[in-house]
Formats: C-alpha cells, structure tokens, sequence
C-alpha cells in the first residue's frame, strides 16, 4: 500500500491510498470464494461452484461491495499503524479509481486527535503538600466516636447546645413554602452546624412542646442560588429534647471502639495512621490534578469539538444521575439557580468538559511518550479485585467483557502515567 498525506487542519487529515495489486487480487478471490457459497449453478452442488463459474452469477454491485469494503478497512488498519493517528470518527471515503481485483485507489478523509505539544513535564512549579496531622484532628474523630456510642435520655428542660432535638419544620420565603425547606421528625444536633447560621442557636433555650419561628437570611454564598441571601421564616414544632452523655475518654472506652485497642493511645495511634493514610491519598491525587492543569497550560494542545461534545454528553449524564439521588430533576435544577440550558452549558457543563478533555490528551500524549502499556497480568489481577465485589451475574459478565477489560487496561496506564509524571516532580 502506498499513501500520501494532505493536512487540511490541526485535527483533519486527508489521505490518499493506492492498495497494491496483489492485496486487491487477494481481497477481490475471497469475495468471490465468500459470495459463491450461494451461488445456485446447475450441474453443481450448492458452495462446490468453482470460483470462475460463480463469479458469472454473483450480483456485480454485491462483489464490489464486499471487495472493496474489505479492501478499504484492511487498508485503514495497515495505514493508521503507519501513520500512528488516533481516528476521532468514521473516515469520508472517496473511491478515486478502480477495476476489479486489479486496482483501486480512494480518499480517506479523518478527524484525528491533533498533536500535543508539550512542555517539558519534569520542569512543572507545582509542589507536593506536606501531610499535617494533629492533635486537633484526632481529637475531632475522638469527638464523633463518643457522640456515635453516647447514651440519650429524654428531658424537659430547655434544649442547650450538645443536646439532640426532635422538631418539624417549615420554611416560607414571602410566604410561601419553597423546595426543600419542610421536614417532619427530624433529629437534629444543636450546635452540629448542619443548617444555615442561627437556625439551631434559635432553637437553645425552647422546651419539647413548644412552636414558634425563626427569621433567618440566607448566607450570600449558599448553594441553592434561589434562596441565597433570601429572607425567609422557619416555623418550628419542638417536640422533643434529648439529653447526650457521652463516655468518658479512657482505656475502657477504646476497647469499646474495638477489641484489639488495650490503651487510648492505641486508639489514638490507629486514628493517627488512617488519617495520615487518607491526607496523603487525597494530597498526591490534587498533586496530580495540579500537574495536569499546569501542563495544560503551559502546552498546546487543540481540542477537538467532536471529544468535547462526548464529554458533554457523559458529564450531563452523570450530572442528571446525581440530581437525582438529590430528588431532583435537571428543569427544577435549572429552575432553582435561575438559570436556562443554554446558560448552564456554557457556566458549568463546557468548561468543565473541556477541561476534562485537554487532561485526557495530555495523559495519552504522556503515556505514548513514555510507551506505558498494561500487561496482561496487570489487567487480569484488576479485573479480578473489581469481580470479587459482586455477585451480581450480570454485572460480573458485564466486567468481563473485552470493554471492561480495554477500560480497566487505560485505567491501569492512566494511573501508571500520573505515578511517574508525579515521581518526575517530587
């Protein structure tokens, strides 16, 4: 196979191929072996016809269909390798000269994923934080292990901060109740921080039994941009107050935690360890997060509309999905923020697939470059870790599929990719 090569754009190439003779007579005898399994010629038995008497019967439109199709994708396969392109589309074939099992000759017109130009990545700025932990952030765990096991009595005192409350609610902006501001018998910890500021300090100093309200003013930051910096009115049925004691912190009170903890220092310690363990995951990923986007920057790297229109895609997919864990609809979403489609495309959704998409080239650019690969060994050994945490059938058939396997594989050499882009920076 000969081909020349015509750069229409950074992404867009145009290839002009010309199979060779022998490859086109070869293609050309086993479209005819293939199609003359039916062929019906009397005086021979059905698929024993020989080869030159079928091709007189086959439909000249079904022998050049199969010809040239499997001549013209052995040829993309043959050219991509040479060429070490990454095809973003179906190519535009344009079939230039042909004569059966002797010539033919076509244009491939592709999309390809452009060339990354990169700066050098083991000269990047960014830095590895240190991992900090102490004796405040064990203490904030001890704190929530004696909340979790600490006992509850029902009193009838005004609640005060500590104490764990029973109360309906209903939030009226205007007054009119809006979305997600009314609950019934719901438990709440005064003093926990879980609503808006003044709300559970509003509550300290009320008995079960009581109803009143509290005016309150959305934070300017909050969230749900349809209530921030609102004025609204919560209106409260406080129909219980429990009363918390919590364990003294002792030896006794770790091996209530668990069996293998004799002293507090052991619970401590162990606290210590799975927390140091968590910061330097969550530290060395925003690591590798910072690297990428600094590379990202500091390279050239063209991103092509039809990657970024996939991303678009998957990223509102999963936005949808998670909307509706949260018991909401993209519309009431959109509604909420005061935004329309067209808006939230272009804020939140394009940003981020673009941003998610110039990552993705930079790794593979990286991972060429380096000639990282996935052996098969390390694909087996992954699949099975990812199987052993089902038992769902279909779901283990699903992850053992050739996909499954092609996605844990670029998982394997994505995260190979930042392991050693990490390494080159620290």
């Amino acid at each position: 196979m000969k081909h020349t090569r015509k750069d229409l754009s950074d992404s867009k190439v145009e290839y002009s191929i010309e199979i060779a003779t022998e490859q086109v007579a070869e293609h050309h005898a086993r479209a005819v072996k293939k199609l003359s399994r039916d062929v019906k010629v009397a005086g021979f038995r059905k698929g024993h016809v020989p080869a030159e008497v079928a091709e007189k019967n086959i439909d000249p439109q079904k022998l050049f269909d199969e010809e040239v199709n499997a001549a013209i994708n052995a040829a993309l396969v043959e050219l991509i390798a040479a060429e070490q392109i990454q095809l973003l589309d179906r190519p535009d074939i344009a079939i230039t000269k042909f004569v059966p099992g002797q010539i033919l000759e076509f244009t491939a017109t592709v999309e390809i994923v452009p060339p990354v130009k990169l700066t050098d990545p083991a000269k990047l700025k960014s830095k590895k934080q240190p991992v900090k932990i102490d004796d405040k952030d064990i203490d904030e765990v001890l704190e929530r292990l004696q909340k979790s096991v600490a006992t509850k009595s029902e009193v009838k005192r005004a609640a005060k901060t500590g104490d764990e409350v029973v109360i309906d609610f209903t939030g009226l902006k205007d007054g009119e109740e809006f979305d997600g501001g009314k609950a019934e018998d719901y438990t709440l910890e005064l003093g926990s921080n879980s609503f808006i500021p003044g709300f559970e300090d509003a509550i300290v100093g009320h008995k079960a039994g009581e109803q009143f309200d509290i005016p309150l003013t959305f934070p300017e930051d909050y969230g749900a941009k349809h209530l921030a910096g609102q004025e609204v009115v919560f209106k409260i049925n406080l129909k219980k107050v429990n009363e918390s004691k919590l364990p003294e912190l002792d030896d006794r009170f770790a091996g209530t935690i668990a069996p293998d903890f004799k002293t507090l220092d052991d619970l401590k310690n162990d606290i210590k360890r799975e927390l140091t363990a968590r910061a330097e995951q969550e530290i060395a990923q925003k690591f590798q997060n910072d690297l990428i986007e600094e590379l990202a920057e500091k390279s050239k790297v063209e991103v092509p509309e039809v990657l970024i229109e996939d991303q678009l895609k998957a990223l509102e997919q999963q936005f949808v999905q998670n909307l509706m864990y949260r018991g909401l609809t993209l519309e009431q979403y959109l509604d909420q923020e005061k935004m329309t489609r067209e808006e939230w495309e272009a804020k939140e959704l394009r940003p981020a697939a673009e941003k998610r998409t110039k990552g993705s080239l930079i790794l593979s650019q990286l991972s060429r470059d380096w000639s990282i690969t996935a052996t098969e060994e390390e694909v087996t050994a992954q699949q099975a870790k990812i199987l052993a945490q089902y038992n769902d059938p279909q779901l283990k058939e699903r992850f053992e599929s050739a996909e499954a396997k092609q996605q844990i594989a670029q998982q394997i050499i994505t995260e190979k990719t930042l392991a050693k882009l990490a390494e080159l920076n620290s």
